[in-house]
């Protein structure tokens, strides 16, 4: 099987930030302030009985020159289910689709990424510029970075509404926005950030004594795709293809694991998890079983409510040829435990966008070498 590219909402991660927080960001000489509001009010609903939309829209900021933005944040209008969200640049190739896709502000479903370019998933291949996830207030870039941002283009804003965590099962439109803060590309000499993506498989059987008919797994997998998007259910099989895992019958474990080899030189600025209501730990782990393994992330406790990114006490170098490995573990009795999961079905829990399903991503914030 061919995996072009793979959807993390994202988990996910979900989710987590691609800037990192920081209370060190240097002042700025001409920084801009851009707000920007979803056009109309959404009133999110889940497909096929689901408990998860994801909504797609698309939003201009009026950006008058090539930026490079030193802060951005997201503000959710409604809190309690806004599961998390993650903003998207538009290029120039795929603004053409997204103008007809948003419907002047209705906006679009987008289980996976944009959905925009013609691709099996865009949670990879379009350029990602912030996320948003509980715990998490603005992004604030560290002094001497900052991501690129070029007059006229536009966001794309995913927001994942889980339905499940609605006070008294009550759903209200939401309205959210974007606030940016940026200077002028012209003169800059701040470093520029991107994304470094690092997924694993989940496999998680239903525990000892429960039972019931989506404890099968292809029954799961099924299900999952009637209730998010068939694209899931390819995303949890690729993601096995390309973790080494047989994609058929993967063996179930309550530890998730891939190693992943660079093939470029980068330095880690920051790192941070994205797992949901079922994980316990996530490590990030450069070159791992050798003289020169160093841990980039270790997070022992998980706690979803609290994603931020953890910015490192300097940029750890890497290089093309080395190895990251990515390790999380899992309580599946968490289910049955949880309000907010403890009336659904048992289950065979895998890779999935819902916040009933499970992720294991961690997120590498980096500039090039």
């Amino acid at each position: 099987m061919k995996v072009k590219s793979l959807s993390i909402t994202v988990a996910a991660l979900l989710l987590v930030s691609l800037i990192p927080q920081s209370s060190s960001a240097a002042s700025a000489p001409k920084m801009k302030r851009y707000t920007v509001t979803m056009q109309k009010a959404h009133l999110p609903t889940a497909p096929n009985n689901g408990t998860d939309d994801y909504r797609c829209f698309l939003l201009d900021p009026n950006v008058t020159e090539d930026s490079i933005i030193r802060t951005i944040q997201f503000i959710p209008q409604q809190k309690n289910y806004v599961h998390h969200a993650i903003i998207f640049r538009v290029t120039d190739a795929d603004l053409a689709e997204a103008i007809t896709a948003d419907k002047n502000g209705t906006g679009w479903p987008c289980f996976g990424g944009t959905g925009l370019g013609g691709m099996l998933s865009t949670f990879v291949s379009s350029p990602w510029l912030s996320s948003w996830a509980p715990g998490r207030g603005k992004d604030v870039s560290p002094a001497g970075y900052g991501t690129p941002f070029k007059k006229g283009e536009r966001f794309v804003l995913q927001v994942h509404y889980n339905l499940l965590a609605a006070n008294g099962g009550k759903l209200v439109t939401d309205r959210s926005k974007i606030v940016m803060e940026a200077i002028p590309a012209k003169g800059a000499t701040v470093k520029q950030l991107h994304v470094e993506l690092f997924p694993a498989p989940v496999e998680l059987a239903c525990p000892p004594g429960v039972t019931g008919p989506l404890c099968d797994r292809k029954k799961s997998l099924i299900d999952l795709a009637s209730r998010t998007s068939t694209t899931s259910a390819f995303e949890a099989t690729g993601i096995n293809v390309l973790c080494g895992q047989d994609p058929f019958k993967p063996t179930p474990s309550l530890t998730s694991q891939c190693d992943k080899v660079i093939n470029s030189n980068f330095n880690v600025i920051a790192a941070a998890p994205h797992m949901h209501l079922l994980g316990r730990t996530l490590k990030l782990i450069l070159n791992p079983g050798t003289p020169s393994e160093k841990t980039l992330l270790s997070v022992t406790n998980y706690n979803f409510d609290d994603q931020s990114s953890t910015v490192l006490k300097k940029p750890v170098p890497v290089k093309a040829g080395d190895t990251i490995r990515v390790e999380c573990t899992f309580d599946p009795t968490l289910r049955q435990k949880i309000p907010q999961l403890k009336t659904l079905a048992p289950r065979y829990i895998t890779w999935g966008e819902g916040s009933s399903d499970e992720m294991c991503l961690g997120v590498i914030a980096a500039t090039k070498a």
